[in-house]
């Protein structure tokens, strides 16, 4: 989560800063994110769910960017209006921008400009004398109407916890659970805030009204504990795995290390800028793992059919036996549709069918013809079965890099490179710039590990014939190399590679995985064939647990 109330509340002190500001231009980014351009400063809005948030940022180039009907009408509303005032609605998660506007004509105009960060609600709506003017979306619910030309309610109204006074909790006695009591009585009291209420008093989540003496004033002092933590001048930043969650107050329930900021502007930042990038990786994986996948179906049947095609062609060697004994059989030993004729290298009397409408002579030339166009034929197809499981086989390497990605760069290159072989059509052309091998220093050796088809090319095309090539064998996975430097590599060197292999590739979660290993000179890549695909020969073998790779690193840390 990167915005709750009480980090609204902190960033209301910030945003007041511009106070008296002219907005000079509205943009927008993608479909729910607003960019509001003020004299000094930025302002980013977003009313995506994931990402739900307002801080200050920096200006971007948005002219190619095309605004929503919303965005242009704010425009011709809001555009050099004054920003007179910034609340927060109590203590929730809306934000008001208060303007000041005069028009073209020279009439006055005090709009507000309420942004709801309200999770799957969230909205930016604009009225003027207490009617909404436009919003971002319309939303019809039994709690509340946005549309157009109807008056703007706010939510039903909680308690302030930042106005309650001390001896508050001495007179509840309700049958709510403690949970349940504070997210509907207060404003800001939120899953995560509540846990941390419950950690700080030591309390599992009991009916209030089954609290003794002792346990509400442990509740207490942690409620007011938490208000008082709000007041430090930080905004904490918590990660686990790639989750992030931005807070007002440090939360001591959560074990990991914050990353703490002076500015909740700045917190807000670094969260969002790392959600999103991971967000929109994952994204884009999703898409282009979709589209390799379908592909994969669609060869995958096309395979079928082309197997089962050169099935049939086996039948040739049948049809130049039956050639073979027509060719010399005599026009008597025809019994109706078959010619009974001596196989002289078995001694037997063999009956051969006859081609129906022609007699023996033509039956054994119809033969012939059928053998030579099945050869023809298998030839032919062998070709397209061979390409195709080189197509299939390049399509698994590919599913496996994109899985792999780590960065939007690498990401960037694997879909240029899905463009350039005709798997996805590029809307507006533009060549991503080139990311850089993976780099490893392992005992005084560089090991340099491809992460996607076109660097694993140029990996082998750019590395001397005398430095040692790795991969596991018969699986996706990426190409390693060991750059030599004329030197002999040392067997932890080659184990510490192998295992660097087996870990980037599909066998990643196996225990003993075969890593075939050669010289570069011995690794060429097919005439023709997709990039990253290659052949190799003089190799050896050897047998690691991918794992070891963790072990590694830490022993580097």
């Amino acid at each position: 989560m990167l915005l709750d109330s009480f980090v609204l509340k902190k960033l209301v002190l910030e945003l007041r800063s511009i106070i008296d500001s002219s907005l000079r231009q509205i943009y927008q980014f993608d479909r729910s994110t607003i960019y509001l351009y003020f004299q000094q400063k930025v302002l980013r809005i977003s009313l995506d769910p994931i990402f739900s948030h307002i801080c200050f940022t920096q200006k971007e180039d948005f002219s190619d960017h095309h605004p929503s009907n919303f965005v242009m009408f704010l425009r011709t509303r809001l555009r050099n209006a004054r920003l007179k005032a910034v609340e927060q609605v109590g203590l929730d998660r809306i934000l008001c921008l208060d303007f000041d506007k005069i028009d073209e004509v020279g009439d006055r105009h005090l709009y507000k400009l309420c942004l709801e960060f309200l999770g799957t609600h969230c909205n930016a709506v604009l009225t003027e004398d207490g009617i909404i003017v436009d919003s971002f979306k319309e939303s019809n619910t039994s709690l509340r109407l946005i549309k157009k030309n109807f008056p703007y309610e706010l939510p039903a109204e909680k308690v302030d916890p930042f106005e309650i006074s001390y001896d508050f909790f001495d007179q509840i006695n309700e049958m709510q659970t403690i949970s349940q009591f504070l997210s509907k009585k207060f404003y800001g009291f939120s899953k995560l805030i509540v846990q941390e209420l419950l950690n700080r008093a030591q309390l599992t989540d009991k009916v209030l009204k089954d609290l003794n003496l002792q346990e509400k004033n442990k509740l207490k002092h942690a409620f007011f504990s938490i208000i008082s933590d709000f007041e430090k001048p930080y905004t904490y930043v918590y990660r686990s795995g790639e989750t992030f969650t931005v807070s007002a107050l440090p939360l001591k329930h959560i074990l990991a290390e914050p990353k703490r900021f002076e500015s909740p502007s700045e917190a807000i930042e670094y969260a969002y800028n790392l959600m999103f990038l991971r967000h929109t990786l994952r994204q884009m994986q999703s898409e282009l793992l979709k589209n390799v996948r379908e592909r994969m179906k669609k060869e995958k049947r096309t395979l079928d059919l082309l197997e089962e095609e050169l099935s049939e062609c086996s039948k040739a060697d049948s049809f130049l036996r039956y050639g073979e004994l027509l060719k010399y059989a005599s026009a008597e030993s025809r019994l109706g549709n078959i010619a009974n004729v001596l196989d002289y290298e078995t001694g037997q009397l063999v009956s051969v069918p006859l081609v129906e409408g022609k007699d023996i002579k033509e039956s054994s030339q119809h033969y012939f013809g059928l053998y030579k166009k099945l050869k023809e034929k298998s030839r032919v197809l062998q070709t397209r079965v061979e390409s195709s499981r080189q197509f299939l086989s390049y399509l698994e390497q590919l599913a496996h890099t994109i899985e792999s990605a780590q960065d939007l760069d690498t990401i960037a290159e694997i879909k240029e490179e899905m463009i350039q072989q005709g798997l996805i059509k590029a809307k507006r052309h533009q060549p991503p710039k080139e990311s850089d091998f993976k780099k490893i220093e392992y005992e005084g050796f560089k090991i340099l590990i491809g992460k996607n088809n076109k660097q694993n090319e140029k990996l082998v095309r750019e590395s001397n014939d005398k430095d040692l090539w790795l991969h596991v064998h018969e699986s996706p996975g990426a190409h390693v190399v060991i750059k030599t430097e004329g030197k002999t590599v040392p067997h932890r060197v080659l184990e510490c590679a192998a295992a660097l292999a087996a870990y980037h590739s599909k066998a990643r979660f196996s225990s003993k995985v075969p890593v075939d290993y050669t010289l570069v000179k011995y690794v060429h890549k097919p005439k023709g064939s997709p990039p990253g695909l290659v052949v190799y020969t003089n190799y050896e073998t050897i047998f690691v647990n991918p794992q070891l790779v963790d072990s590694l690193e830490q022993q580097r840390s």
